[in-house]
């Protein structure tokens, strides 16, 4: 299940000493005065980790600890019926949230008391630019959850393409390859890129890294190689972050469908590695 946090900044209090003079907005009786800011308002620098501390007080109380892997990842012992034991997850990016457990309904309800939520919890139908539905197993009758990034990279290959569109550029060619075959960044000594590209680049790689978390493992690789020049790129290493991007949109709508009757890995034309 799935909830966004209301106003989740202003649900915890301040923790440094912050106040402003009162101005026309406040009304005319308080024009001038002092006015003591209590709540963790957005804009303030350090309200992002007040939320967080006061979330994590909460998951804490709950019993709930955050993974070594992640520290927005947490993680309770639970039983279901049967006796079986497993790990109930929260995982949580800012103000949303997302329950992933046998019975998600009570861990929510906690939750709900503690914090003003936008809407009543729900099963997700996407969650940080990923949409997600149930998924049968082909000759299973569980029900899984699957994730796919389509949408979130039609809009990023979007925003590349308007943006170039802009310098009378396009996104080139239809290529089968992530990188260009034979580019070595380590070897690029194309000119440095200027503050605005460079960060340009830097925005890029974080829309790339993303949508390898949300399953685009095929450039795994040739993203955490890029990544390794966000302090200092070259007009090489954009050129490359563009090709990726080309290779995306190319194979954007190419999806790899598993035929119910497939009873192997080998069937499916996969091979099995050691």
């Amino acid at each position: 299940m799935a909830a966004d946090v209301r106003n989740a900044y202003l649900q915890a209090p301040v923790r440094e000493k912050v106040h402003t003079t009162a101005g026309p907005e406040f009304g005319p009786n308080n024009i001038g005065k002092t006015v003591i800011v209590v709540r963790a308002m957005y804009g303030l620098k350090s309200s992002g980790a007040t939320w967080h501390a006061k979330l994590s007080e909460t998951l804490r109380d709950m019993e709930f600890v955050p993974s070594l892997a992640d520290p927005d990842v947490w993680y309770c012992p639970a039983t279901k019926d049967d006796g079986f034991e497993y790990y109930e997850y929260i995982l949580v990016y800012v103000d949303d949230i997302l329950v992933v457990s046998s019975k998600p309904l009570p861990v929510m309800k906690t939750l709900q008391k503690a914090y003003c939520l936008k809407d009543a919890p729900r099963e997700p139908k996407d969650y940080l630019g990923a949409k997600v539905k149930p998924w049968s197993i082909p000759h299973e009758t569980r029900k899984v959850w699957s994730m796919d990034c389509t949408q979130y990279l039609k809009e990023a290959v979007k925003n590349v393409e308007a943006k170039l569109a802009k310098t009378n550029h396009v996104l080139k060619g239809k290529p089968n390859t992530p990188m260009q075959p034979g580019y070595r960044p380590e070897l690029d000594i194309s000119t440095v890129l200027g503050p605005e590209q460079a960060n340009y680049y830097q925005s890029l790689i974080g829309v790339l890294r993303w949508a390898v978390e949300l399953g685009r493992i095929d450039t795994h690789i040739d993203v955490a190689l890029l990544s390794s020049y966000l302090a200092q790129p070259r007009i090489g290493h954009l050129e490359q972050v563009l090709h990726i991007f080309s290779y995306l949109e190319h194979h954007l709508n190419s999806h790899l469908v598993f035929d119910p009757n497939y009873v192997s890995w080998e069937q499916a034309g996969f091979q099995e590695f050691d």
